[in-house]
């Protein structure tokens, strides 16, 4: 009978991740940080040290040796941005209106309570997602009207406790992306559109130090991953004309975290949150024919960033948890000459609060609320058609979630 329940809630688990598994970046880059509710009320402090929620099986798989019970856990994330652009350019063309569509993200965890020292667990999660469009006669058009990148990743963990003090984990990641971008050309094929998918393989190592039982640090490291696209370039104002067969590459950056969590008393808990994300490994998009030919080519020359938060737990009554936090999220565009329309990153400054109900001892809901704000940041073109201006930009994120132990 254990063994069936295991069975269902696995399969459940995996039936959420289907559920919002596209979104709009809200992190530096293309980056999506909303995993977990619970998490974010906290704007992700102590992301790799609280081990509390099976959430840890992503943000460090060595947290799962405090975790007692076989567990499953689902999120579900809302992501409204808003980024809109003012300016001109030498070809003329109406104004960019709100370019970041909003949309959903979904993540499932699952973890196998082998004994007290040994765990297993798995995540599946969607960690890059980028939407942006705009009118196909904006002003920018020839850069970019429509860019969509999608990344669902499957990332199976173990985790052992070596002693009464350390614990680690590891895992490796699957890994499918897609891309589809379209622009407007000055050729017969006017309106054309890149798309490709692919898929690729990572892997991710952590480790958890616990002073005592209310004080803990924790480091986890995931790999870069690669991902060469094959797809097809068409030419939408010829409804869907195939022009050519096109490949490119496309790497994810790799992260290192380091996080500290500390409860102060039963009703109060601090924690923070330093993060390294390797984004200078984005050197640019190339596309390619599959003779070789160039395509079309999108320089990023982004640099490496950190995110840095501060967070705060306080337990009202039994049960019932508030989450507040802080964060500086620094964006990946080293000037406005390297600011795309695609992904026109900035700095943030993420504002955030939560509320966990304990609804009995197996089950936990999270509610969560993120605002998170940029100042504006100019763009100006390289690639001749004179686009200058600038982007004003917020996002309004808000999730929830649930944890279910048996």
């Amino acid at each position: 009978m254990k063994s069936t329940k295991i069975e269902f809630a696995v399969a459940g688990a995996m039936g959420l991740a289907l559920v919002g598994v596209t979104g709009e970046a809200s992190a530096a880059g293309f980056m999506l940080r909303e995993q977990s509710s619970e998490y974010l009320g906290n704007s992700f402090a102590g992301s790799a040290a609280r081990a509390d929620s099976p959430a840890t099986i992503w943000y460090n798989p060595a947290g799962m040796t405090m975790l007692h019970g076989h567990q499953i856990a689902g999120s579900l994330t809302w992501i409204a941005p808003q980024a809109r652009f003012s300016g001109s350019s030498l070809v003329g063309g109406g104004p960019g209106g709100d370019a970041i569509d909003d949309a959903a993200v979904g993540s499932t965890f699952a973890m196998f309570d082998y004994s007290k020292d040994l765990k297993f667990g798995i995540a599946v999660v969607s960690p890059f997602g980028l939407r942006t469009s705009y009118p196909a006669n904006w002003a920018g058009r020839f850069q970019g009207v429509a860019s969509a990148i999608t990344n669902i990743q499957v990332n199976p963990n173990v985790a052992y406790r070596v002693n009464q003090n350390l614990s680690i984990g590891a895992g490796i990641t699957g890994s499918w992306v897609e891309a589809d971008l379209s622009q407007a050309t000055m050729t017969p094929f006017g309106l054309t559109r890149l798309k490709g998918d692919a898929y690729g393989f990572g892997w991710n190592v952590g480790a958890l130090w616990e002073f005592s039982p209310d004080t803990r640090v924790g480091i986890a490291y995931r790999s870069n991953i690669r991902n060469g696209l094959d797809g097809e370039m068409t030419s939408l104002s010829l409804g869907g004309f195939k022009l050519a067969d096109i490949n490119a590459d496309l790497t994810l950056p790799g992260t290192a975290t380091f996080s500290f969590f500390h409860r102060i008393d039963n009703k109060w808990s601090v924690m923070a949150d330093a993060q390294w994300t390797q984004w200078s490994v984005l050197k640019s998009l190339d596309v390619y024919t599959s003779a070789g030919a160039p395509v079309a080519r999108q320089d990023f020359s982004w640099r490496d960033t950190w995110f840095f938060s501060l967070g705060a737990d306080y337990v009202w009554s039994k049960g019932h948890t508030l989450h507040f936090g802080a964060a500086y999220d620094m964006g990946a565009i080293k000037d406005a000459q390297h600011r795309g329309v695609r992904v026109p990153d900035a700095d943030r400054y993420w504002l955030s609060t939560g509320y966990t109900w304990d609804v009995n001892e197996n089950v936990r809901w999270n509610l969560a609320y993120a605002h998170l704000f940029a100042p504006t940041s100019d763009a100006v073109s390289t690639l001749g058609d004179g686009l200058v201006g600038n982007y004003k930009a917020s996002v309004d994120i808000v999730s929830t979630s649930f944890v279910y132990k048996f």
